[in-house]
């Protein structure tokens, strides 16, 4: 880590450099990551199975890849997802922990994790909601996708609003100002976005319960890849912090 880039980014000033950084993240992402890869095939697959029976089948056809290899492949794509997710969520974590208004570090991990399940998640699931297969939806694949990372950008600006308002208001009048005027600033900034994009229908071949049995279960399995990362991150650049001696490290 050279001074130039200490300088910038003071909170990983001294004891951590980048590469314990990066360490730390692709170790906890590997955890969240394997934690939703079980998930998936434990909850979301069995509907997901159901819901193509649902489906308009094509006579005689045989799917060219086995069933194993697909569940493989979701195992694998949740762990690389979970490094991808979460050495960016380290790197951020490591530069804002300091901001976080809580003193427990451990708090502080799950409130940026909190933070980034509604603004990845939660907030682009409200336009977008996750569909099990048997779902036609009324925009092509690459509109979604620009109103999917359209709508997390406005999620990132409107929680940038809602931690500043916070930050001032708190330290002038309460923090309960702080999260009412906040939390409105985020909720305006959000339904503005939600204003602005195309609308997105969908039209639903499998049963209703089906539907948001698979929703919320999507949901609840990304909620806790995101706790994961926030309860690991702490403990991880800990492990990693170079001025640590080898033999007084212990894996949590």
């Amino acid at each position: 880590m050279t001074s130039v880039t200490q300088q910038v980014f003071p909170a990983i000033k001294g004891s951590l450099n980048f590469s314990s950084i990066l360490k730390a993240g692709i170790v906890t992402g590997i955890a969240a990551g394997a934690a939703l890869g079980v998930l998936l095939l434990l909850f979301l697959t069995p509907i997901i199975m159901e819901a193509e029976t649902y489906e308009v089948q094509v006579p005689d056809f045989h799917p060219l890849i086995s069933r194993n290899i697909v569940h493989l492949g979701t195992f694998a794509g949740a762990i690389m997802l979970g490094i991808l997710y979460s050495v960016i969520f380290t790197f951020v974590y490591t530069i804002v922990q300091h901001r976080i208004p809580v003193r427990n570090v451990q708090f502080k991990g799950l409130i940026l994790a909190l933070n980034g399940f509604l603004v990845a998640v939660f907030v682009p699931s409200l336009w977008l909601p996750p569909n099990p297969p048997g779902i036609e939806t009324s925009l092509p694949v690459m509109t979604r996708q620009s109103i999917f990372f359209a709508i997390i950008i406005a999620g990132i600006l409107a929680s940038i609003a809602f931690w500043m308002i916070y930050s001032r208001l708190s330290r002038k009048y309460d923090p309960l100002s702080g999260v009412s005027i906040g939390a409105f600033a985020f909720v305006v900034i959000i339904v503005t976005a939600f204003l602005l994009v195309p609308s997105n229908s969908n039209i639903p071949s499998v049963p209703s319960d089906l539907l948001w049995k698979y929703r919320v279960e999507s949901l609840g399995a990304m909620f806790a890849f995101w706790a994961i990362m926030g309860v690991l991150v702490n403990e991880m650049l800990d492990y990693f912090r170079p001025n640590v001696r080898t033999s007084d490290k212990t894996l949590y």
